[in-house]
Parts: structure tokens; sequence; C-alpha cells
């Protein structure tokens, strides 16, 4: 929906002039003004901004953070997930970002009726394989986790798997076809840890902080990453990005 006068909105400090030394490199504001494709906000104590093309002014943020367990746990599903959770808490404002811990269908289901209108990007951290994810000691195949995702009817999330092989055909053309998701990121390889997590953190950045577009963030993500060339972008159900084989 177009940006309308009195919005909230959130914008870059550093496009106001401000310092980036916030807990939160984002300013929370109003748009006063509209001419064409940019806005001015209200500045801080008063005033309005230059013009700010509204391709860098967000109405809203939401990062939601689903940690899959097994009863196999290696140790990696922790600090992985909560590297991406510190790192979102730095970048966004701390109501934007949320972390669940699941191990069950029924859970998922649950937690994500009441929290799927929180977020615009859903990152999912577990043990997986083309197959599906291991919940517990089951495996949840793509189709049945694109069920539980569309059952709210929500708005389409960009969904980013750190699970390992989730990239292939037969998850990822599966689960982008889902209305749940407008777009569906995750590893074509095996992928490790860190290289997961830095990943979405460089990810994560390009889309929100550099409010670059879905694809383009996917690629400088790749190309900034040594080890991240195996991640895969697909929507609607087609393969728009990353390896091909």
């Amino acid at each position: 929906m177009p940006l309308q006068i009195g919005d909230d909105v959130y914008v870059r400090r550093s496009l106001l002039g401000l310092k980036d030394d916030d807990i939160s490199p984002f300013y929370r504001t109003t748009v006063r003004a509209r001419t064409n494709r940019s806005v001015q906000v209200d500045q801080p104590g008063g005033g309005l901004s230059e013009l700010i093309a509204t391709s860098k002014v967000a109405t809203s943020f939401g990062v939601l953070i689903v940690r899959i367990g097994d009863f196999n746990e290696d140790g990696l599903l922790d600090p992985l997930a909560k590297s991406v959770l510190h790192y979102c808490r730095m970048l966004l404002p701390g109501d934007s970002v949320r972390l669940i811990e699941l191990r069950t269908e029924a859970e998922l289901m649950t937690l994500w009726g009441t929290l799927h209108g929180m977020c615009e990007q859903v990152v999912l951290v577990g043990h997986g394989d083309p197959g599906g994810f291991l919940f517990g000691n089951d495996n949840v195949a793509p189709a049945r986790l694109a069920e539980i995702f569309s059952a709210p009817n929500p708005k389409a999330k960009e969904f980013i798997s750190l699970g390992c092989q989730t990239g292939k055909a037969e998850f990822g053309k599966v689960f982008s076809a889902s209305p749940c998701a407008s777009e569906f990121i995750a590893p074509f390889h095996s992928v490790h840890g860190c290289v997961a997590s830095l990943f979405t953190q460089t990810y994560l950045s390009e889309r929100l902080l550099a409010s670059y577009s879905t694809k383009v963030a996917f690629n400088h993500a790749r190309d900034d990453l040594l080890g991240a060339v195996s991640f895969r972008l697909w929507r609607n159900g087609n393969l728009e990005a990353g390896p091909k084989s």
C-alpha cells in the first residue's frame, strides 16, 4: 500500500543526518509530505527532512526465527539461532524480532497462528534435507510445512531456511509455490553453521538496512561471503538465482 501522509515509518538514521550510534540504526518518525516516489518526514527536534525515496522507508519490520529441535541435537542449533537473534536485535527495533523454539508440528501451528502477523521474514533453523525438516524424531515434508504456514492465511513472507539441502527442488520448488511464501532462500548443499549465520546476517542487512530488493540482497550476500555460493532463491515454484546443479 502506498505511503500516506500521517503514516508512522522507520527511516535509516544516516538518511536524516543522525549518528548511527543508537541501539537501532533506524529512527521512527512520521510522513508529512509526499512527492511522486519520495517523502519528507519529521526530523528530531522539529522541521522536515530532505526528500527520501519511498523504497528506503519502511512501515514495519519483523523477523521471526524458528528453531526446530530434534532429539539428537548436536550443539549447533542453539548458537546458530542465537547468533541470528542477537544480530537482528542490533539491526532492528527490539519488538520487531522474536525467537521461538519448538519440536512438534502442534507447537508450530499454535505459535505461528499467534505470531505470523509480526514478521516479514522467517528464518528456519533446524536439521533438514530435501525431504523436509526433522521435528523431534519425525521428518515433516515441505508440503506439510507449507500447509502449516498457510493455515492462518497470512501475508506472504520471505522464508530463509538454514537446513542443509533444503534449497534443492524437492523442497524449494514445493515450498516456494505455496501462498505463504513470497520467496524461499535455502542452501543447495550442506552448509556449515558459521556460513549459514553470516549469510543470513548479510542478507538481512542488504535487504533491510540497504533497502535492496530480495534478489539483489540475495546476490550480494552470495557474492560477499565465502561458502555461500550454494544458496538458492526460489519464487513461485521457480528457481530465480543460485546454482542450477
